[in-house]
């Protein structure tokens, strides 16, 4: 299959190139970054994951009660800080003053969640591409906040912004035609092709769904189909097998070492 490689400034191009030239599979999709080795969504998980070549990073999107859009999956903080409650009922403050690395490691004590102003900001100046979940339906203006942070670093070309919800695809898509999107779908989901495109040119779907004849249908189509979430060397074999494009996994380190040796 065809690979694009992106490549990245200075020291970090050089090895993003040795990390993903001449692979026949397509490269990683970090998810949270690497986060099987920092704490998820947050700067240090970026950094581990750029360190090892891979271009393109997953996030997860949700809104600070004042409507900020910050890095965060759950819908409270608990799990991966040492706070407590819905991230919806917090302000920025107090979502600044969480320690979001003390949980993963006494390493990673005192890393912060990240704003996605912030995340988005350090990603534009290493090359990196994207992928963003929005966890939650934005009001108009949530969405029209989120989209200017994108537009004003000028990354429209490297985001996509993907959703469980229909309804928040087409919100983004009405507001900014430009951005890339892409539907995801649960495990006991496949759609066909003319199901996905409405929605964008992407199919972020469980990888239990994918099998050979589903991705030739997909692929015919146009569809690039990111396969979630993959942490296995069995998994990553099946879907070499299958074709599908990037999976996305949370273990994008151990998945280059895996692709050199498979590939060779």
């Amino acid at each position: 299959m065809a690979l694009a490689v992106f490549l990245l400034p200075g020291p970090v191009a050089a090895k993003a190139a040795d990390a993903v030239d001449d692979l026949c599979v397509a490269p990683p999709v970090a998810h949270r970054g690497a986060s099987a080795v920092a704490p998820e969504n947050t700067i240090p998980s970026f950094r581990a994951a750029l360190a090892s070549g891979v271009t393109q990073l997953d996030t997860d999107v949700r809104f600070t009660s004042s409507g900020v859009p910050v890095l965060m999956h759950d819908k409270r903080v608990g799990r991966t800080t040492d706070g407590s409650g819905r991230i919806s009922t917090m302000s920025l403050e107090q979502v600044k003053a969480l320690d979001a690395g003390s949980w993963f490691s006494a390493d990673f004590a005192g890393v912060r969640v990240p704003t996605f102003y912030q995340a988005l900001t350090f990603l534009s100046r290493r090359g990196a591409y994207l992928q963003v979940e929005l966890k939650v339906r934005p009001t108009d203006q949530q969405a029209d906040d989120f989209l200017n942070r994108i537009r004003w670093l000028g990354m429209l070309e490297r985001v996509r912004v993907i959703s469980f919800d229909e309804v928040t695809i087409d919100l983004v898509r009405s507001k900014e035609p430009a951005l890339q999107t892409g539907i995801i779908d649960k495990a006991d989901e496949a759609r066909s092709a003319d199901a996905v495109l409405p929605y964008g040119s992407a199919y972020v779907v469980n990888f239990w769904s994918v099998t050979e004849a589903r991705m030739a249908g997909w692929r015919a189509a146009g569809l690039e189909v990111r396969p979630w979430t993959v942490n296995t060397i069995e998994g990553w074999r099946r879907m070499a097998f299958d074709d599908a494009g990037p999976v996305i996994t949370n273990r994008p380190v151990a998945y280059l070492s895996w692709a050199r040796s498979f590939c060779s």
